[in-house]
């Protein structure tokens, strides 16, 4: 039996979400991580009076996949910065327009993110490139390397939101055929309408 187009994409919808929570779930790790290196160069510092470069670097290193999957995480929970007094007087049909043009921005900026930091993280692994300070972290392209897989993270939660508008943005028969489909849970209707 062949998917209908709507199905596929409210399936697809629901695949990107998990795959986002996975990485907002990893990036509440890493910032846990983050917490307690900072604690351990605090206490080194003002206790021991020693310091290590590779533990200060370790640092910035662990708020690149914060930021970078952390942007996708928070989207897909509705907490980003949204200038809600002006949407929110807004008609729904005209909300899910502007969200729908905002998801095809996004994706064409990770897009280009994505396309243009490859090289970049290319030559850094050509190069080895690692830490210029004495003791610092060596392999700085793994770190580089996060720069395209968060934008490519960031796309993903945007075509999801691009489908979500999408789909409600549709022929209601349409939509009725997306929210009704076999096996389809009332709770999972309840989210999609």
């Amino acid at each position: 039996m062949r998917r209908s187009s709507p199905d596929w994409a409210s399936r697809t919808e629901g695949a990107i979400g998990t795959v986002i929570d996975g990485a907002g779930a990893a990036t509440a790790w890493v910032g846990l991580g983050l917490v307690l290196v900072v604690a351990s160069n605090v206490l080194l510092r003002y206790l021991f009076n020693t310091g290590s470069v590779a533990l200060q670097e370790l640092e910035w290193h662990l708020m690149v996949p914060i930021a970078l999957f952390g942007m996708a995480y928070g989207m897909h929970k509705g907490a980003h910065v949204r200038v809600d007094f002006l949407y929110d007087r807004l008609p729904e049909r005209a909300r899910l327009v502007i969200d729908l043009i905002a998801a095809l921005m996004m994706i064409g900026l990770a897009v280009a993110i994505v396309v243009l930091s490859i090289p970049y993280v290319g030559q850094s692994l050509q190069l080895a490139e690692g830490s210029p300070d004495p003791g610092g972290l060596p392999y700085r392209w793994v770190l580089k390397a996060l720069i395209p897989a968060g934008f490519a993270c960031f796309g993903l939660q945007a075509v999801a939101q691009a489908l979500q508008a999408a789909l409600r943005l549709a022929p209601p028969t349409i939509r009725e055929n997306v929210l009704s489909g076999p096996g389809r849970q009332p709770s999972e209707v309840a989210a999609l309408s």
